[in-house]
């Protein structure tokens, strides 16, 4: 998106923010729930981590990876098993998707003009 482009391509590479400072950059940021089927307090963990994501990076890539990595850590799968299910995100502003996901663990948001889609799925013992 526009917005993206105009921003340092320079992340933070991991030194703190002063508090202030990082009201202000998040506070550049406005996401919405356009569709989900988590829970309350799994919503709201991921709009969390998708600011943190979005103050830190500005390409699409690096977002999704940072949201996906801080689920994955966040709601790891019960026996620590790929086929017990891991987290998938897209990140763009002009995509179509569909995916199978388990049930209450799939979210799509926007932050300002980006989509970003969230879900869990099983990977297959069979690969």
């Amino acid at each position: 998106g526009r917005y993206l482009q105009a921003m340092s391509e320079e992340p933070t590479k991991g030194k703190p923010v002063p508090d202030a400072e990082a009201a202000v950059a998040r506070a550049k940021f406005k996401i919405t729930v356009e569709h989900s089927d988590m829970t309350e307090e799994m919503q709201e963990q991921l709009k969390e981590m998708v600011l943190d994501a979005f103050v830190k990076h500005t390409v699409f890539k690096d977002l999704a990876t940072s949201v996906k990595q801080a689920f994955d850590d966040k709601y790891p799968p019960p026996d620590n098993k790929a086929t017990s299910g891991v987290y998938h995100c897209v990140v763009g502003s002009n995509f179509a998707v569909s995916v199978t996901h388990e049930t209450h663990y799939a979210c799509h948001l926007k932050c300002n003009n980006v989509s970003i889609l969230l879900f869990r799925s099983k990977d297959s013992p069979f690969d």
